[in-house]
């Protein structure tokens, strides 16, 4: 079991790692577009699409790295107080009651979404250069599915947690 908690935290960390390549790639095309678009007076037909379905897959890609390295903002007004084990009972009633049940949904609807725009060969019609969005879309998918896989590990750290006693 530690083997496969182990293996989806070093997952969560290489994707969000990898992903947060794509600020990389957001930079540049930004600043082409301005160059082009203030200083050539030819504005870009591609710019403004790719940077929000690029920023989209980025920040879906980095939720479980976030997760994972307990980025994610928490609201602690009595919580610190608390004994360890009666933090990961909490927890674990907010995974049952909260987490699972939006990431599960979200991630089975945006698989559902970039499948069928995959299978469709659906594009965006915002713009004239009228991208394909299934490579987004399937991004976007991955990264809830690791977002859940990363909740689920964590989860499972939880109950051994409230189990054992064990602050692992």
């Amino acid at each position: 079991m530690q083997k496969l908690l182990r293996f989806i935290d070093m997952l969560s960390t290489w994707t969000g790692k990898t992903a947060s390549y794509l600020i990389a790639v957001l930079t540049i095309s930004i600043c082409y577009d301005i160059f082009m678009r203030y200083f050539l007076l030819k504005p870009t037909s591609w710019a403004f699409e790719a940077t929000y379905m690029l920023y989209g897959a980025y920040a879906m890609l980095g939720a479980a790295y976030c997760h994972c390295h307990k980025g994610h903002v928490r609201m602690d007004l009595l919580y610190s107080r608390l004994s360890r084990r009666t933090q990961a009972i909490v927890e674990a009633i907010c995974y049952v009651f909260l987490f699972f049940p939006l990431i599960g949904v979200l991630t089975w609807k945006c698989t559902e979404h970039a499948l069928w725009a995959f299978s469709f060969g659906e594009r965006s019609s915002s713009s004239v250069w009228r991208p394909h969005l299934w490579p987004f879309k399937i991004l976007i998918a991955y990264g809830f599915f690791i977002f859940f896989l990363q909740g689920l590990a964590d989860f499972l750290k939880l109950i051994g947690t409230v189990s054992k006693g064990d602050t692992q």
